[in-house]
């Protein structure tokens, strides 16, 4: 299993990341992009620990 995606959550609001198996991460908050995601970079350089928006993570993802 590899992790694929962290789920955020704050302010009554989540939002998430996931991970491409190419190690590239993808952020989406749908208020904001609706149901587009944008790509943030490789994972690697990459800070999880909290979103854009400084919100907590909530759950993690894992795949296959």
């Amino acid at each position: 299993y590899r992790l694929g995606g962290i789920i955020y959550f704050g302010e009554r609001h989540y939002t998430a990341r996931f991970i491409d198996s190419n190690l590239n991460v993808w952020y989406n908050d749908g208020i904001v992009l609706g149901r587009r995601a944008v790509l943030e970079g490789r994972l690697a350089d990459i800070d999880l620990t909290t979103d854009r928006a400084g919100k907590s993570r909530d759950q993690f993802i894992y795949v296959r």
